[in-house]
This record gives C-alpha cells, sequence and structure tokens, in this order.
C-alpha cells in the first residue's frame, strides 16, 4: 500500500510502499510503533514509540499535531474496518506542514 515516509535522518519526506506491518518497523527504523497523531481522511502519522528514550538526536513536527515526534514518520490511511490502507492525503501536503529539528534546535523550541 502507499504510504508516505517522513525521514528525520535525511529530512527527506517520499512515498514509499508498505505491505505489511513488518514492513512499517523497517521504514521507521524501530522496534515498537504507534499512532503519533489522526490526520484528515482516516489518515495517521505512526512513529518509534520509544523515540523519546532510544537517544535519537532528529524530530520532526506535523503542523497542527500536539507535539513534536522522535525519528521518523509514517504517514498510512486506514479503512473503515482498521485496516491499514493507501494514504489519502497528498505527498506535497505533508511536505508542507513537516518542519525538521535537531536535538539542540527541539529543546529551543519547546522552551
Amino acid at each position: 500500500m502507499k504510504a508516505i515516509l517522513i525521514n528525520s535522518k535525511t529530512r527527506s519526506i517520499k512515498e514509499v510502499s508498505v505491505g505489511d506491518y513488518k514492513e512499517m518497523y523497517v521504514h521507521l527504523e524501530c522496534s515498537m510503533f504507534e499512532v503519533a497523531t489522526e490526520l484528515p481522511n482516516q489518515d495517521s502519522i505512526f512513529v518509534d514509540e520509544e523515540g523519546l528514550i532510544n537517544g535519537t538526536d532528529v524530530f520532526f513536527t506535523y503542523e497542527g499535531a500536539h507535539q513534536p515526534f522522535a525519528g521518523n514518520g509514517l504517514v498510512m490511511g486506514c479503512d473503515d474496518d482498521g485496516e491499514s490502507v493507501d494514504c489519502k492525503i497528498a505527498l506535497d501536503e505533508v511536505k508542507s506542514k513537516v518542519k525538521f529539528y535537531n536535538k539542540k534546535e527541539i529543546l529551543n523550541l519547546i522552551k
């Protein structure tokens, strides 16, 4: 299915293909993931559940989200039954709403 990867390490945002939940771990570079925020049209951003405790020094914000997020993000869609599906949001819209930060910058942002 079509997803959008927010890669904080390379500060890039691109469409990726996700076959199943195991591939989500690969894209997010983590061992546990969670829904960080819900977007319109039943899309969600998934992130590393342990992002704040694993020593990462890269972060991103998403316009309108409740907090900055540590590590990478993966935008995926969800159907009415709770199954993952292609994300509906356009790549350019995600690009316009994401900003990247290093650890020093994010600490200054949240003060």
